[in-house]
């Protein structure tokens, strides 16, 4: 059973499919395994039916904990069912089985909450938040500019290389996004900007590795530069890299690093953001603005328009609220007069 999940894993990444993906479909592949041998005695694909695979889904959604002791959400059920069907409808079209057994589970329905979304002030008052006096706080405004102004997702931003921004014409090119397809996105004045700065005068600072190390290496780092030595294991290993985001170290900025960088900013401010808090920002003040639903979609591309039409559902949120707080106003004379 394992080696048919190792040959599907690596079709998967074959054909370029996502870390997440991936190391999704092989966790629940791994929980079924598991359930089918010890509730069923069952250790070939082929043997496994319909019944056996329901059995699975009432056990996940009811007797299934998670490290921290709670039940599993509808979202991640339909995630753990849908790698299923995906993984036996592989099954079949490699001849490993003559039909699915999963063709027919039924997922649960799809939760769809509102994205958070900060107001206009605050995410200026986030995007403001680093230290310009250092090549890592110019960095970090840059990032945040880039997000705020193009929408990008975590991933796509991670990706980055300095060939993909032309800052003079004012575009930004997102390579192999989700989809495997590629796009070409706007940036604003102001993100054109901070990028330029960045590039020019922090990405330099970054790229030599000066600012590796802490403490005594750095400083020992420092005096063999300036005795002409070879400092060690100073810059001298760093090798150069097209990454537009850099790490002190000189190599691309991680994608876990730049997930920590968003969360201690929104920490000093006292607010609540991720990095994708900054695409559902952008998304909904264009459209607070008068964007198009269309031009949204396009900017942020989705593949299908009612991912984008989310955001409009935020907008009618927005409306409620406005209207229920102005009606709990009290009424003035003049009012009250004219009523």
């Amino acid at each position: 059973m394992n080696r048919a999940v190792d040959a599907y894993l690596a079709e998967l990444e074959a054909r370029h499919f996502s870390h997440s993906k991936r190391h999704h479909a092989a966790r629940t592949l791994e929980r079924l395994i598991l359930y089918l041998r010890e509730a069923h005695a069952i250790t070939d694909w082929r043997a496994v039916n319909e019944t056996h695979l329901r059995d699975f889904a009432v056990y996940a959604a009811t007797r299934h904990r998670s490290p921290q002791g709670k039940r599993i959400t509808a979202g991640t059920l339909r995630q753990w069912l849908s790698n299923i069907r995906c993984f036996f409808a592989w099954q079949c079209t490699h001849g490993h089985l003559l039909h699915s057994p999963a063709a027919r589970l039924v997922l649960p329905r799809k939760e769809q909450p509102l994205p958070h979304v900060l107001n206009e002030s605050e995410i200026v008052r986030l995007i403001e938040t680093p230290d310009l006096q250092t090549a890592i706080g110019l960095r970090d405004r840059a990032l945040m500019e880039t997000l705020y102004a193009t929408g990008i997702r975590h991933a796509e931003a991670h990706k980055l290389d300095l060939y993909d921004v032309d800052t003079a014409a004012h575009r930004l090119t997102v390579r192999l996004g989700k989809g495997q397809r590629d796009r070409i996105v706007p940036l604003t004045e102001t993100a054109a900007h901070w990028l330029t700065r960045y590039v020019t005068v922090a990405r330099p600072e970054l790229a030599s590795g000066k600012l590796w190390g802490k403490g005594k290496r750095r400083l020992k780092r420092k005096r063999s530069q300036s005795s002409s030595t070879p400092a060690s294991p100073g810059p001298t290993w760093i090798a150069s890299t097209p990454a537009l985001w850099l790490a002190v170290t000189g190599r691309r900025l991680s994608y876990q690093m730049i997930a920590d960088r968003i969360r201690d900013y929104a920490l000093q401010v006292e607010l609540k953001a991720n990095v994708h808090t900054f695409r559902h920002c952008c998304a909904t003040h264009l459209l607070r603005g008068g964007a198009s639903v269309r031009h949204v979609q396009q900017l942020l591309g989705h593949s299908n328009l009612s991912t984008t039409e989310i955001y409009t559902h935020v907008e009618l949120s927005d409306l409620k609220q406005a209207i229920q707080c102005h009606s709990a106003q009290p009424k003035n004379s003049l009012q009250v007069e004219c009523d």
